[in-house]
């Protein structure tokens, strides 16, 4: 990469982090493009070099946050370790994303402009639910071939391991900013986990190497 390059990457890169910074502490409609280049130390006319308006800004900080975390995603089950530990670290991983303050405002932020602009809404829940379903429905698949876990359609284990770690009540908390502290606690993961093992573990998976594998995990927190 050049030096003109990276100074271009370095300015494109300063101005999302300011997009985004902005946008979550005012929201979208209260931002302005010359909110986000003051923060960002450019001119309005250097910002709409590299962001065509304020809608083409939430798409990138929309991007680059959902994609952050499917990275992570990804790294976790990628993973070698005992089937049981990758789901229990996976499920904390989306867990904590789901009730971290940054991600609270966004998807905010997105159900409110969906009406005016659906395909933001629609690139939000491709990056986000749609890929992380996909991810997870690809590594239960890898456990099913395995022997670990029974036969079943992937997208639907993989539907039913996201319902139990995050859940529809727990969303409706987050869009409405109304998340009790409470439902922060560890045990929740532990549950979740254990009711997926219960439907889908394979039936030759001995319960002592489950309670083993879940004190490995215990002791890795």
């Amino acid at each position: 990469m050049g030096k003109a390059t990276a100074k271009q990457e370095s300015h494109k890169q300063r101005i999302l982090d300011a997009a985004s910074a902005v946008f979550l502490k005012c929201g979208f409609e209260q931002t302005s493009t010359a909110d986000i280049a003051r923060r960002a130390k450019v001119s309005k006319r250097e910002l709409y070099f590299y962001f065509a308006d304020k809608r083409a800004l939430l798409a990138a900080v929309i991007t680059e946050l959902q994609g952050s975390m499917q990275s992570r995603m990804n790294v976790n089950w990628a993973s070698t370790e005992d089937m049981e530990i990758v789901l229990r670290k996976s499920a904390a991983a989306l867990r904590n994303f789901i009730l971290s303050e940054r991600f609270g405002k966004l998807v905010r932020i997105v159900s409110a402009e969906s009406y005016h602009d659906p395909a933001v809404a629609k690139k939000f829940f491709e990056l986000g639910p749609l890929a992380g379903r996909k991810a997870t429905a690809k590594f239960l698949k890898a456990q099913m071939d395995q022997g670990r876990l029974r036969k079943a359609d992937p997208i639907k284990a993989a539907d039913d391991f996201l319902d139990l770690v995050v859940g529809a009540q727990l969303m409706t908390a987050v869009v409405l900013g109304q998340v009790d502290p409470a439902v922060r606690k560890r045990n929740h993961v532990h549950h979740s986990v254990n009711v997926f093992l219960m439907i889908y573990a394979a039936t030759n998976t001995p319960p002592a190497a489950r309670r083993r594998s879940t004190s490995r995990f215990a002791q890795a927190q």
